[in-house]
């Protein structure tokens, strides 16, 4: 993404292809291939999907595992949605994720009470303007996927580059017309390779997400208009059980004001987010890197320090003292505050309460994995994706508070 997760029996080749594939397109076998387990796990939902699901033999046949499949619902959401996966994962996605019905008022695009617009910048291209006010934490936009696409597919050797071109042409030819011209002008970076001009978008434009645990890249129309600044004024979340991005404030937005997010980690120096803005071909002139070297070196430092502390909390038991993990963290929470990286707490609060469950500073460890949990929710929403490791931080907690009682 920009700054981030079965199988088909059948006789067509990519280069066979008719307008129109067979009916038999849609059943599968299982487990890979094998022929004493025929079942077709799409067909219930045969309608859902328009035109019928394609799935091209791989080169390798099917010794690596399933096909991927195109499967397109024209009308989802208003805008359509094509997706290049493994059929079982498509078929999770029906419901509730693509249930129009089952998604709320303010998650449907068509229904949105939109406070900003999409307008050019000088020397930015297009970005997203706020044409209101925007208070911290308030959701700024809800975007969904036109196209999603596995990322093995995309990186992955088991399809020849015709074939997996040929493929994303069906996938984003499917889209409305509407669609199909609105990813057409999406940025590049590879402006001289006409022929693999779909994979450039998604690589330039894509955002990281996980479907069943399957990386894949989505890419949403408007939330591809959100540029880059070192120091954002917004981030953004996946809401995996509605297939929905919220763009967020991350701080207030004034009317008038770009809206843009991190493309690199929060936290780099100044070389480091050089060197992963690079393959988008354009050179960051925000204020962090813009501003005089002697600045710079300042907050490269005060970065590599907050580091610095984080990996010397890592082992914490070997510290003289619980006084020294104290200074340690405010020290932390101070440059984090410098550097403008609240966002980072999440973890930090979390890595903070391991370091006082291994001093035995137990309350204070159970104050900053709440203070974690709640930055979570915040910044990650209810379906964030560190839930099952801060289940396992709160019980290694609670084991230490009863070894503690027994002593």
């Amino acid at each position: 993404m920009k700054h981030l997760p079965t199988t088909l029996l059948l006789t067509l080749s990519i280069l066979s292809f008719a307008s129109k594939p067979p009916h038999y397109s849609t059943c599968l076998t299982t487990p890979l291939l094998s022929p004493s387990n025929l079942t077709c796990p799409l067909e219930s939902d045969g309608t859902f999907w328009y035109p019928t699901p394609w799935c091209p033999i791989p080169s390798d046949g099917y010794e690596s595992g399933p096909p991927d499949c195109i499967f397109t619902t024209p009308h989802i959401r208003n805008q359509g949605l094509s997706i290049i996966t493994f059929p079982p994962l498509a078929a999770s996605l029906i419901s509730p994720a693509l249930d129009d019905s089952l998604v709320p008022p303010s998650f449907r695009r068509y229904n949105s009470s939109e406070k900003w617009t999409i307008a050019p910048l000088p020397s930015r291209g297009l970005g997203l303007v706020a044409t209101g006010s925007f208070k911290q934490h308030e959701t700024i936009m809800v975007g969904f996927p036109v196209l999603i696409v596995r990322l093995d597919f995309i990186n992955g050797d088991r399809y020849s580059a015709k074939n997996k071109r040929k493929m994303l042409d069906v996938a984003v030819g499917n889209l409305p017309e509407q669609t199909r011209r609105q990813v057409e002008g999406l940025a590049r970076s590879n402006l001289g390779n006409k022929k693999d001009w779909i994979v450039d978008v998604l690589r330039t434009n894509g955002f990281g997400i996980e479907v069943a645990g399957e990386a894949h890249l989505a890419l949403f129309l408007e939330g591809s208009r959100v540029n880059h600044n070192c120091r954002p004024n917004a981030f953004w979340r996946w809401v995996p059980s509605k297939m929905a991005m919220e763009v967020v404030a991350l701080r207030g937005i004034g009317r008038g004001e770009e809206v843009a997010h991190s493309y690199a980690p929060l936290g780099y120096t100044h070389e480091q987010r050089k060197a992963v803005l690079q393959p988008w071909g354009f050179q960051c002139q925000c204020t962090l890197c813009s501003a005089p070297a002697s600045k710079r070196k300042v907050a490269d430092s005060r970065r590599d320090r907050i580091l610095e502390i984080y990996q010397t909390l890592s082992k914490a038991a070997d510290l003289e003292s619980v006084e020294r993990v104290d200074q340690l963290v405010r020290e932390a929470l101070l440059l984090i505050e410098k550097e403008e990286l609240q966002p980072q707490l999440v973890e930090y609060y979390a890595h903070f309460a391991r370091a006082y469950i291994e001093t035995n500073e137990l309350k204070k460890a159970r104050e900053y994995i709440q203070r974690s949990d709640e930055m979570w929710l915040l910044y990650g929403g209810e379906e964030h994706e560190n839930i099952e490791e801060m289940l396992e931080l709160w019980k290694l907690l609670e084991e230490a508070e009863m070894d503690k009682e027994d002593d």
